[in-house]
Order: C-alpha cells, then structure tokens, then sequence
C-alpha cells in the first residue's frame, strides 16, 4: 500500500495524513512510528502531547492531550515535500517569501532566533496559513505547520 504524504496542505494535512487524526488512525496509515516522545508543555490543566517520528519518511508528528489526542502539528524537513508543487526546503527567505507573495500569502512575521550551535537560526511565519518556516543561513530547514483556528480555542478541523 503506497501513503501520498508528499504535498504540504495548509490547515489541513500532508496529502492523506489530516489534522484531527487519532494515533490509531494515523498508525493504520503510516506504520508505527520509528520513536516517540511523551512532554508536558504547561503544568496546569491537560496539557500534554506526544510526538511522534518517522525518519524514514522525514516528518515528526504531534498529538495534544487537550484535543482528544488528535494529530495537531506535522514537521517536515525534505524537498521530497512539496507546498503548491514547491519543494521549500532550501529556499532562502527571499525565494520564499517571493513565493508565498505569488499565493497572495502577505501576513507572514520575521524573527531572528539565533541558539548557540544554530547562530541564523531564524522563523518566518503566517498566521493565515498557520505554518512556520524555519531558516539556518538562509536556507528553509524545516517546515512546521497545524490547523488552522477560528480564535483562540477553537480549531477547524478538515473534513
């Protein structure tokens, strides 16, 4: 059986891989995953989530706690991924954002996030599309991205 997870579809998924997909669901479609990792992002309330990776495939998945363990977030770092038929890993913030423009994409935020072993580290991200685009010297390395909302707590899941 051959899983299309190759095009990057903003709000929604990675070809048939959708936002709002249980584990088990996710699992039937992509296998187990080759680790996971169980974190805590707040101390109150519900609030855990469980990442999932498939290195093979070169995306990480995350589930949230809060939302009934659904697939809320995929990353991606190859050019085998494709957003619009553009392959974005390796574009530099330039040929990105010229593409983003010609999607009629203009809401995209600039933020230079230097770490000590990644000193360009940088994040370019759109709220309307509610994805991140992550640079080291200039070059997209990853690509993170999870449904879109309606407001703060309220999420469209894709059909």
């Amino acid at each position: 059986m051959s899983v299309d997870i190759k095009e990057i579809k903003a709000g929604i998924g990675l070809g048939e891989l959708k936002f709002g997909m249980s584990r088990d669901q996710v699992q039937h479609l992509l296998g187990e995953p080759e680790d996971k990792d169980s974190f805590i992002y707040e101390e109150e309330g519900n609030a855990e989530a469980e990442s999932w990776y498939y290195d093979s495939l070169d995306i990480s998945l995350e589930f949230d706690a809060e939302e009934d363990w659904k697939l809320v977030t995929i990353e991606i770092n190859s050019t085998t991924h494709t957003l619009n038929n553009i392959a974005v890993i390796g574009l530099s913030k330039e040929a990105l954002k010229n593409k983003l423009s010609d999607l009629n994409i203009q809401d995209w935020e600039h933020e230079e996030l230097p770490l000590d072993e990644a000193p360009t580290h940088e994040l370019l991200s759109s709220d309307q599309l509610a994805i991140n685009f992550w640079f080291d010297e200039d070059a997209v390395t990853e690509v993170q991205w999870g449904p879109i909302f309606t407001d703060e707590d309220n999420i469209i899941w894709p059909a």
